[in-house]
This record gives structure tokens, C-alpha cells and sequence, in this order.
């Protein structure tokens, strides 16, 4: 044990050392191949630690075996050291292929949320704005139409009611024209002998009976075609007429009976043109009105529609920008992680192709000590000392 303690102790100090001359070592050899291991040897710092402290050893021992077992021993420390760091870097590559197993299903999920948002907003909700939008301008239509409707009902109504006040105020007048010429000329055919073919008249029993008449005739002259016959007539009678003339004053008579009759059977379909018409507009009216109830309550409907699109636009705009900066920070973080993950492997590669170099020199080094022909050119060093 001490003299395996002594060769470790001379191993530790040999490695601190630096190699910078190599020629004490190999000046004795004449064996070729023995030559060129010991040359190979030397080429590290362990190699040629080894090769100077078997001559050491040889000189305190007399034997290599302490050497052989130290080196051994060292070498089992080198392997565990080795060992240890392939545990700690599987270790580090099963977090490193969690935290990428984690982050690429957190970025793939992202980027899942970030199409399905798109695909809806593209294909769905903003394709139905744009139908909205045209509903709407349609619908806002139909409402100036409903509501031009509604004025040229009204004007229309009102032209109907101010023609029929007019008609129905000359029919009227005209009817009290009439009433009063037929009071003037059932007067006058009234006085007189009832047998008598003529009648006195006064002058201006005859002006009054003229003045009615001519008030008639202006009357009916603005009713239109339909009563020319009428005007004619009346123009025939109050032209050179001898209203003494019993007969000619029943024909007058006879003529007015017929006129007012045709005059107030038309003011008659005059007052029930009115009444239909007032029932005509009145349900042109309640069309009108249930037609803008529909338009309105439509346009709300939608409207509100429009509303809770733009609504659900606006976070689906801001959920795909979330998850876009999401996908962002799990690619930064996965690219860091992928990044250190080389450095570290490079490092691990490193110190693992480091240590299987010290063992393979470790392993050259037992075999050449253990030589014949090494064995011999130490004993041929130490004899010659």
C-alpha cells in the first residue's frame, strides 16, 4: 500500500509538470518498435507521466507492478469520471427533449389556433360583413322607398280631398242656383190665370229669373264635358226667352228638375268617391306602415348583427395576434433551447472524446510498461546509474 500510495503521489506530481524534453527518456532505446511507442506515448502529458515514473519506480521498487496498479486505479477514476458525465448529459438531453417536446407542442398548437382563427375570419366572419353591409344599404332603400310611399300617398290623398272639397262646393252651389231659379219660375208660373197660356212679368222679376239662370250656367260650365248637352240647352233658353210663355216657363222648369237631378246624383257619387277613397288611403296607409315596421325591425335585426360581427372580428383579431406573438416566444424559446443544447453537446463531445483519448493512452502505456523489452532498458538505466 505504500509504495502504491508513493507511485500515485509521483503520478500526481509527474502530471503537473510540463513536457519539454523528451531525449532522457529515449536515449538508451534501440529497439524500433519499442522506440516508436514510447514516441507515441510522449506525444500527450499522460503518456509520457507514465513513462517517467516507471523508471521511478523501478529504481524504488525494483518492480512496475505498484505503477501498473496506480495507473489502473487512475484509470477506473477517469472511467467514472466519464461515466458520471455520460449519466449527467443523459440527464440534460431528457430535459432538453422535454422542454423541445413542450415548446414544439405549444408552438404547433399556436399555430393551429392562429389558422382556425383565420379560417374564420376569412371565410366566415368577415364574408358575412360584407353580406350585411349589402342587406343593410337594401333594407335603407326599401325605407326611403316606404317613406317616399308614404308622402305621395299623403299628397295623393290630399289632391283627392281638395278636388273633392272643390267639386262638391260647386255641386253645391250649383244646386242653390239651381233651387233658386226654380223658386223664381214656380213663382212666376204660379201667378196669373192657371188656365192662361202667358203670364205678366215685371222687369225685374225677368233680371232676377236671367241672373239665376246665367249663375247656373257659369256653374255647370266648369263640370266639364259630360254636361256640354246641359249648357247648351240652358244657353238656348236664356237666349231671347219669352218668359211669359207659360209653356216655355214649365219646359225651364222641367229642364232645372233635370239638371239638379244629374247634379246631385253626381255630388251623391262625388261624397261615396270620398269615402272610397278615404278607405283606399287608409289601407295604402296600414300597408305602408306594416311594411315599415317590417323594414325597421329588419334593419335593427341586422344591424345588430353587424354589430356583434364587428364585435367578434375585433377579438378574433386580437386572439390571432395574442397567438402570434405566442408562437413567436415559443419559437425564440425553442431556437435558445436548440442553441444551447448544441453549445452543451459540443462541450459533452468534447470532454468525452478528451477522456477516451487519457484511457486509450492509459491503456497503451500499462501495455508497453509491462514489456519485456521496456522491462529491460530500465533495468539497463538503473544498472548503468
Amino acid at each position: 500500500m505504500k509504495r502504491l500510495y508513493s507511485a500515485v503521489m509521483l503520478l500526481c506530481l509527474v502530471s503537473a509538470t510540463t513536457v519539454t524534453n523528451n531525449q532522457g527518456v529515449m536515449d538508451s532505446y534501440v529497439n524500433p518498435g519499442l522506440q516508436s511507442s514510447i514516441d507515441e506515448l510522449t506525444q500527450s502529458k499522460i503518456g509520457h507521466m507514465v513513462i517517467d515514473l516507471a523508471e521511478v519506480t523501478m529504481r524504488v521498487t525494483g518492480a512496475v507492478d505498484s505503477l501498473v496498479e496506480g495507473v489502473k486505479a487512475f484509470g477506473r477514476q477517469i472511467e467514472e469520471r466519464l461515466n458520471l458525465e455520460n449519466t449527467q448529459w443523459e440527464v440534460v438531453e431528457s430535459e432538453h427533449n422535454a422542454k423541445v417536446i413542450s415548446l414544439s407542442s405549444q408552438a404547433n398548437q399556436a399555430e393551429f389556433d392562429i389558422n382556425r382563427e383565420k379560417k374564420v375570419l376569412n371565410s366566415e366572419l368577415i364574408p358575412r360583413l360584407h353580406e350585411l353591409d349589402d342587406i343593410l344599404l337594401g333594407l335603407k332603400a326599401k325605407q326611403t322607398d316606404n317613406a317616399q310611399s308614404f308622402k305621395e300617398a299623403e299628397a295623393a290623398r290630399n289632391s283627392q280631398h281638395d278636388s273633392f272639397v272643390l267639386t262638391t262646393t260647386e255641386f253645391t252651389d250649383a244646386l242653390r242656383n239651381i233651387d233658386e231659379a226654380l223658386d223664381l219660375l214656380t213663382d212666376l208660373f204660379k201667378s196669373g190665370e192657371v188656365r192662361a197660356a202667358f203670364i205678366e212679368i215685371t222687369d225685374e222679376q225677368k233680371h232676377k229669373v236671367n241672373k239665376a239662370l246665367r249663375q247656373v250656367k257659369a256653374n255647370t260650365e266648369n263640370f266639364g264635358h259630360q254636361y256640354s248637352s246641359f249648357i247648351q240647352a240652358l244657353t238656348n233658353l236664356t237666349e231671347g226667352i219669352n218668359f211669359k210663355d207659360r209653356q216655355v216657363l214649365k219646359e225651364m222648369c222641367d229642364f232645372l228638375n233635370s239638371l239638379r237631378l244629374n247634379i246631385f246624383d253626381a255630388l251623391t257619387k262625388a261624397y261615396k268617391d270620398e269615402d272610397s277613397q278615404k278607405q283606399q288611403d287608409e289601407l295604402r296607409r296600414q300597408q305602408l306602415t306594416s311594411e315599415k315596421a317590417v323594414f325597421d325591425q329588419q334593419y335593427a335585426d341586422f344591424y345588430q348583427e353587424r354589430e356583434d360581427k364587428t364585435v367578434r372580428i375585433s377579438d378574433v383579431q386580437t386572439m390571432i395576434s395574442t397567438r402570434e406573438a405566442d408562437l413567436k416566444a415559443y419559437q425564440d424559446r425553442l431556437r435558445t433551447e436548440n442553441n444551447n443544447y448544441s453549445a452543451n453537446l459540443k462541450i459533452h463531445d468534447d470532454i468525452v472524446s478528451s477522456v477516451q483519448q487519457e484511457l486509450a493512452v492509459l491503456a497503451k502505456a500499462l501495455q508497453v510498461v509491462q514489456t519485456p523489452p521496456f522491462l529491460d532498458f530500465l533495468n539497463g538505466r538503473i544498472a548503468k546509474a
